[in-house]
């Protein structure tokens, strides 16, 4: 995140803390990718973080998701959280998908 404006870094963060309140233990990981971790964004671009977690529900789905658009209201800023369970997450490493590549390449640790 060094060429991350430090506001936007801070939010990052903040959302990234959030997260992990929210989740407790049912958190394994999340991953900021995308243009803002290759340092590539522009005025334009999303926030993509990955939120890896052991067991993904449509209701944690959806308050994800409400606290992404909270942030975007408040900051005018796009977060775009993608919720993704181990068992997806294992299925992409076993066929080294491009985006679980991208995302250990390329993604950073929150």
């Amino acid at each position: 995140m060094k060429n991350i404006a430090p506001t936007v870094a801070q939010i990052i963060r903040q959302f990234a803390q959030e997260i992990k309140q929210l989740l407790r233990e049912n958190l394994i990981a999340e991953y900021l990718f995308g243009s803002y971790a290759t340092d590539t964004q522009t005025a334009l671009s999303d926030i993509d973080i990955l939120i890896l977690v052991r067991q993904a529900t449509p209701d944690l789905q959806r308050q994800i998701s409400g606290l992404a658009s909270d942030y975007s209201l408040m900051y005018d800023l796009y977060i775009s959280p993608m919720l993704e369970d181990m068992t997806v997450w294992e299925k992409n490493q076993r066929c080294q998908t491009l985006f679980y590549r991208n995302v250990i390449q390329q993604g950073i640790l929150l």
